[in-house]
């Protein structure tokens, strides 16, 4: 264990009596019977928790020994998950968290189309079908009358 400053902006009181890590420790630490990952600068051991993943234990051995921020975000874990985590916590990553997520894409409101802006257009939308299919059964079985 390497007692070391924390990413910029903690002070040395804020990591006081909390375990630091390095990512060679980290490293150390890769098999199934022994098995960290590095998330949100925090470091878990979450080898009890390898056979209960629903992903699977092979995706997270995949992403030890390096700081897996991104693949976990990257899954679209559940609160529930994020909760979890804090279970198999056992210290901070000296690196500290991973950087900033990328902004996300905006979202964009398209102006309504001209059927959702007048009413009658989106009655017509619905009738339209039905009176064509009743003049298609009319016109296939009532011409027939058998005079």
């Amino acid at each position: 264990m390497s007692e070391v400053a924390g990413p910029p902006g903690t002070s040395k009181e804020a990591l006081a009596g909390k375990k630091v890590y390095s990512l060679s420790e980290a490293k150390d630490h890769t098999t199934e019977e022994d098995c960290w990952v590095v998330i949100f600068g925090k470091v878990y051991d979450v080898t009890k928790f390898l056979d209960e993943h629903p992903g699977g234990y092979d995706i997270i051995l995949t992403n030890t020994g390096q700081d897996a921020t991104e693949s976990f975000e990257e899954i679209g874990h559940s609160n529930a998950a994020r909760e979890l985590l804090d279970k198999y916590y056992i210290g901070e990553y000296e690196g500290g968290p991973a950087p900033a997520e990328k902004p996300k894409k905006k979202q964009t409101v398209s102006a309504p189309s001209a059927v959702d802006r007048i009413p009658v257009l989106k009655l017509l939308q619905v009738l339209l079908p039905i009176i064509v299919a009743g003049l298609a059964y009319m016109i296939f079985f009532g011409g027939a009358t058998g005079k």
